[in-house]
């Protein structure tokens, strides 16, 4: 249900933007609060929502937890590592080797949730769903 509701509302982020930038639509951002089943920050663990939505209504979206043991996401592991690396920032993500096609269909991600102690938000546009895995190291939105 959650994720459901997480994707929906980025959907709906993204189709009300229309041809704007669809992070003014967004802002002022206000923190989505920690859900209390996947720990609140004080441990070892991290969760994260990440939500990508197309422009013509299609939106995923699943839960990431590092330790993996928890995690929805298919490439917990990857994933999890990627993000120590980058001490819980997406944006210090190296991006993964590859190419796309130029076809244009973007897509807003939006990623939101703690590592370790810090609270985290990472919202993007990408010109099309390969472009936004490739830029995000490879594995966050391989689901």
């Amino acid at each position: 249900m959650r994720k459901l509701i997480v994707g929906a509302f980025a959907a709906a982020a993204f189709v009300a933007a229309g041809s704007g930038p669809v992070q003014a639509a967004l802002l002022p951002y206000e923190p989505i609060p920690v859900d209390p089943g996947i720990g609140d920050g004080s441990g070892p663990h991290s969760a994260f929502e990440i939500s990508v939505a197309a422009a013509n209504g299609e939106a995923d979206a699943i839960t990431l937890s590092c330790p993996q043991e928890w995690s929805e996401h298919p490439n917990a592991a990857a994933v999890c590592d990627q993000l120590k690396e980058a001490r819980g920032l997406i944006n210090a993500i190296a991006p993964a080797d590859g190419m796309c096609t130029k076809e244009y269909a973007p897509v807003l991600v939006v990623v939101s949730g703690h590592w370790h102690q810090t609270n985290q938000f990472f919202m993007k546009e990408y010109s099309n769903r390969c472009e936004a895995v490739l830029a995000t190291g490879g594995s966050l939105l391989d689901f």
